[in-house]
């Protein structure tokens, strides 16, 4: 690894442990499952290390078992021109193999890609679902795959709907044989209901928490927080429906956090709560920051039919806005070792990738006054691909089992490690 000081710009209770130039790709997913990290990337033509050969970017396998030096061990290259930013994977206790399934979206045609990766140095196709009853589907933009039940939650768009994603569900139990389910959409996304957005609603992608039969949607596009009742797989039942347009631009990612019990509230009365964790994405065009700015938001939820915003956090601007790259949010940390992430097991700590504001690290144990107590922005590099100006674009964040925290860069900077120590 380059010597640290090249590679850290600014870092408070945080550490960089190891760092991966990923070949300059353009990275958006990254997953962390045991001692192995998936990053899913954006279009891109670039060498492959272990091939010697340029390939589209695709979806990119790193061995971090020594945390301090991931290790490329594959890399699945895409169709030309294909975005596989999405990326999820299962130990399968059905067949004891490992599996991989990423989004692939041409302008041609859209899919959801799966492969046996029990051997990960050597990717195997098994699958490739590019339509449903309705028809080839015009939109496979990102999901989530329940290991124990084999089901796959992805946002698609199906012939018949206005444009924009919601929710389709598969059984992947068998890879090789996936068989579709159901879907779920909120009035006005099909083409055939009347809509206040003519452009039409967008999913951005599900969070599943199986444990309770609860589906957390957010929609980009419209403003929805949306949660679906699961039991009945067959019929997803909508329970909570939330919007925080017009005023912000819609939801990127939401999340529970239940059962919290909160500061300066009496004992017994009322002081375990509930609450959803909400952010938006900063999506400034131009790179000048000339937007609304983009927050993590708290919504307390514990009278299920009265929910109630409670608190935001947002970085200052500071100067971040002179570096020409995106600044606010993305997404912040939904999985922990490739399971729902239950903050109450790690400090009460929400990570946050907020593009040109790098990670951000937040103490929320006091759901109604969240506080940051770290952050660590990276130092852009050889590879970080200029928007007006060069900056880094802090993309995503995932938590391995240790704790430690992966951030990947929009705009080919790298993959970091980061320890939060605070």
């Amino acid at each position: 690894m380059p010597d640290i000081d090249t590679l850290t710009a600014s870092a408070e209770n945080c550490r960089l442990l190891g760092f991966h130039d990923l070949q300059g790709r353009e990275s958006l997913q990254v997953v962390l499952q045991g001692d192995w990290c998936y990053v899913g990337h954006l279009p891109g033509y670039l060498p492959n290390p272990l091939t010697g050969q340029k390939e589209h970017s695709g979806t990119s396998i790193l061995d971090v078992s020594n945390p301090a030096k991931p290790t490329l061990v594959a890399h699945i290259p895409s169709a030309p021109e294909a975005n596989c930013r999405a990326v999820q994977v299962i130990n399968s206790p059905r067949d004891g193999k490992r599996y991989l399934a990423r989004n692939h979206e041409m302008a041609s045609a859209c899919s959801f890609q799966i492969f046996d990766i029990t051997d990960r140095t050597k990717p195997t196709q098994v699958a490739d679902v590019a339509s449903t009853p309705a028809g080839a589907m015009n939109m496979a933009h990102k999901g989530w795959w329940d290991e124990g039940s084999g089901l796959y939650f992805g946002c698609a768009n199906e012939p018949g709907f206005r444009p924009g994603g919601h929710l389709v569900i598969w059984d992947f139990s068998n890879p090789a044989n996936p068989k579709y389910i159901t879907n779920q959409w909120l009035p006005g996304q099909l083409r055939t209901e009347p809509t206040h957005i003519e452009r039409g609603l967008n999913l951005h992608h599900p969070v599943v928490d199986m444990s309770n039969n609860r589906v957390y949607l957010s929609y980009a596009r419209g403003g929805n927080v949306a949660v679906l009742d699961i039991k009945n797989i067959n019929k997803p039942e909508l329970i909570f429906d939330y919007s925080i347009e017009p005023q912000f631009k819609g939801p990127h990612t939401s999340m529970p956090f239940f059962g919290v019990k909160t500061p300066n509230f009496t004992p017994g009365f009322g002081d375990i709560r509930d609450y959803i964790l909400v952010c938006n994405e900063a999506s400034d065009a131009e790179y000048r920051g000339q937007e609304i700015r983009c927050m993590v938001y708290c919504l307390d939820v514990t009278e299920w039919k009265k929910p109630m915003m409670v608190d935001i956090f947002r970085v200052p601007d500071a100067d971040f806005l002179t570096q020409g790259g995106r600044f606010g949010p993305h997404q912040f940390n939904e999985t922990q070792d490739n399971k729902l992430y239950r903050p109450q097991d790690n400090r009460n700590l929400l990570y946050v990738a907020y593009f040109a504001g790098g990670l951000r690290v937040l103490d929320i144990s006091d759901p109604y006054a969240m506080k940051e107590v770290g952050h660590y922005i990276p130092k852009t590099t050889a590879t970080t691909i200029p928007r007006l100006k060069t900056c880094i674009q802090t993309n995503d964040v995932d938590l391995d089992y240790r704790g430690l925290a992966y951030i990947s860069d929009r705009a080919g900077t790298g993959l970091h490690v980061v320890e939060y120590t605070g």
